[in-house]
């Protein structure tokens, strides 16, 4: 069972901050530095984003075609260590921040940033929440507004506040055997098609649900 995001040990938690959107760069500040990470990791051009919120990085990775220039001397400056790719390469920068995150020994990593501007990147994004998964890590993506899990044959305990909105969407396939408590709509080992929206818009009854699949894949959205 994985248990509650915020138990795991700080020390452990990395911070991935991508190139993608940010509406509300005050919030986002505080969403990071209310969880206390162990590594905070800026992949190419989300440098510009960590600037701006004034948060202390601790590598840059990348092929650093997108970071501006005074970001980059500013960070460079601060000793901050940085891994410089070629533009030509199999993996995204993304990848590479999650290989190293994962190098660095964390067990659980939120990804911010990861949303809006282009829809490939977006989906893609998305994607390495699997890609995260496999590799025995778990992983969250985190925006001002929404929070976004993953969940294979496994159960969870999604923390957040009564009336917030949870979505699940059967990820890979169908999902069967999927079970909700403490929310609006319940269910008791219920057989999700992929592709259909059955799973969405249900609302939390209190300040925690559960939510259970036997056999599948399901991504939860958790709107705040």
């Amino acid at each position: 069972m994985i248990q509650l995001y915020n138990e795991f040990i700080s020390a452990k938690r990395a911070c991935l901050v991508l190139n993608g959107e940010v509406k509300d760069y005050e919030k986002l500040k505080d969403i990071i530095l209310s969880k206390e990470y162990g590594t905070i990791i800026a992949i190419d051009g989300g440098a510009n984003h960590l600037y701006k919120m004034g948060i202390k990085v601790d590598y840059i990775v990348g092929d650093l075609d997108s970071i501006e220039e005074k970001v980059f001397e500013k960070f460079k400056n601060e000793s901050v260590e940085y891994y410089k790719y070629p533009c030509r390469k199999d993996e995204t920068d993304s990848e590479l921040g999650i290989i190293l995150a994962i190098e660095k020994g964390n067990v659980c990593i939120d990804i911010y940033a990861a949303l809006g501007g282009r829809i490939d990147h977006e989906l893609s994004n998305i994607g390495l929440l699997y890609y995260i998964l496999k590799k025995g890590v778990y992983p969250r993506i985190i925006s001002e507004t929404e929070d976004i899990y993953i969940l294979e044959n496994d159960e969870i305990t999604i923390e957040g506040k009564k009336g917030d909105i949870i979505s699940i969407i059967p990820f890979k396939g169908d999902a069967n055997g999927v079970t909700l408590r403490d929310l609006e709509y319940p269910l008791e080992e219920f057989d999700l098609e992929y592709s259909t929206p059955r799973g969405i818009s249900n609302v939390m009854l209190d300040d925690v649900c559960h939510i259970n699949v036997r056999d599948g894949c399901l991504l939860i959205v958790k709107q705040k």
